[in-house]
């Protein structure tokens, strides 16, 4: 009896494994369909790991497939690492692991570290599949960049970045109190996560026109397919330039991704066609600060774009455009204040001049906000609050505002309340692109005299006498 059953569970067996078998796709036209042809893994820091990439290979086939082998052909010197289904290695030729099963599919996650010499490299592996006598290819590329990498920077002697350098910073960077850092152009900072950059002296970004100096988040892979951790805020700290800080300028700067924006308490400062993006809190903050911005793209956060509390500002030819995808805005994007209840003092706005400046977003009906507070300074005999002549002086001056509004004394000339017709705002794919269409009522509603201050534009075309509105003149597509 036990000898049938034996002879019966080999049977069983025999007859399985035939079915199985026979339930092969075994043509050479059946193949497993990679999810792409080449896996991009974009821009890696030298000396860090590659984020995880995911490659797919789908059974569309009416029976299961048995492949051969999947090959990383130059693991050894390539830098490129594989893991097939939960397995790490190098190449894979155990068909009974290798099996798909109709309609379903097998993972292939790849990640990468390279360590370069050369200041910026390209590499390229290979994924070879081996099915039904077939072989198939998978490309994977790479971009690295050197960088220095630098843990709790304290600046305390005058220091030059040449141009071209790029550094990573972990915990944060600072300059001391009567020290200047110079960033040439090109000069690349990556910020990791939380990192902040304090100033006590100075520091000088100097970029130049298509070679900017850019600080940014040190994540350079994607949260979605079609945005970069590069395009989102909350990427790294805050830029704090505090009241010891002198003579700050930042020229042709990118700064983008940060926490909590970029923050200037009682000192001087100058940006000049720099753009300014991305914020999970106000942009640009400014306390009894003395503030130029001149030919400035200020774009994309959660509260405001530019928040001013007392001081002295002139802003020509910018664009101010809170088209913040992150959240719902419930700010404007320009706030000027003569109150700082935070610190409980009175801060004066001695002045603050906004000319040939385009201020727009898509969350609130006005996007500016004057915000005056009266100074009680006592009560006479008969317990009447006195109030002193707080100082409130703003003027906007040939600009374009979201806002139902008119001129008068402070309001000269203005464009009130016309969408200004960006050239892209998709926010699907988060891309916005703040040049001005043909169609545009910024187009030649500037004053002659914001082209003497700022002849060109942030793109270096020239203004004409009757210029547009903003930081990009409007050229004809």
């Amino acid at each position: 009896m036990k000898k049938l059953l034996f002879l019966l569970f080999v049977l069983t067996a025999c007859l399985t494994a035939a079915c199985s078998d026979d339930d092969l796709a075994t043509s050479a036209s059946d193949q497993p369909v990679p999810s792409a042809d080449t896996l991009h893994l974009g821009l890696i820091l030298g000396g860090n790991s590659s984020p995880t990439y995911q490659l797919k290979l789908y059974n569309r086939c009416g029976s299961e497939l048995r492949l051969s082998s999947i090959t990383l052909r130059d693991a050894a010197t390539s830098g490129f690492r594989m893991n097939v289904d939960g397995m790490n290695g190098t190449s894979f030729t155990n068909s009974d692991l290798l099996r798909i099963a109709r309609g379903d599919s097998l993972f292939i996650f790849i990640e990468a570290t390279f360590t370069d010499a050369a200041e910026r490299s390209y590499h390229t592996d290979y994924v070879d599949i081996v099915c039904n006598g077939r072989l198939q290819t998978v490309v994977l590329d790479a971009e690295t960049v050197v960088v220095d990498v630098l843990h709790a920077p304290v600046i305390s002697a005058d220091t030059t970045w040449p141009k071209g350098t790029c550094v990573q910073i972990y915990d944060s960077l600072v300059v001391a109190q009567g020290v200047t850092l110079t960033l040439e152009d090109s000069v690349t900072v990556y910020l990791h996560d939380k990192t902040d950059i304090v100033v006590h002296g100075t520091l000088l970004a100097n970029g130049k026109l298509g070679k900017p100096v850019v600080l940014r988040g040190d994540r350079t892979d994607r949260m979605f397919t079609n945005l970069y951790y590069d395009g989102l805020p909350a990427q790294w700290g805050n830029l704090y330039i505090d009241s010891t800080a002198q003579h700050c300028r930042f020229e042709y700067a990118e700064i983008r991704g940060m926490n909590q924006g970029i923050f200037i308490d009682s000192t001087e400062v100058t940006f000049s066609n720099c753009r300014l993006r991305n914020s999970s809190a106000n942009l640009l903050t400014c306390h009894m600060t003395s503030l130029s911005l001149r030919n400035c793209e200020l774009a994309n956060a959660s509260n405001s774009l530019l928040d001013v509390y007392g001081g002295s500002y002139s802003i020509t030819h910018c664009t101010l455009a809170n088209y913040n995808f992150w959240k719902a805005t419930s700010v404007p994007a320009v706030h000027l204040c003569n109150i700082d209840t935070a610190a409980a003092r009175y801060t004066p706005l001695y002045k603050c001049t906004f000319l040939n400046t385009l201020i727009w977003g898509r969350w609130r009906e006005t996007e500016v906000h004057p915000d005056y507070f009266r100074v009680a300074v006592g009560q006479d005999t008969g317990g009447t609050i006195q109030y002193a002549d707080s100082v409130f002086v703003y003027r906007f001056d040939h600009c374009l505002l979201k806002a139902n509004g008119f001129d008068d004394d402070d309001f000269i000339e203005n464009v009130w309340n016309e969408d200004p017709q960006y050239r892209l705002i998709d926010h699907s794919n988060y891309a916005y692109d703040f040049h001005l269409l043909d169609d545009s009522p910024a187009r030649e509603a500037g004053s002659a005299e914001g082209r003497t201050i700022c002849p060109t534009d942030l793109d270096g075309v020239a203004r004409p006498n009757l210029p547009s509105i903003g930081c990009y003149q409007w050229v004809s597509e």
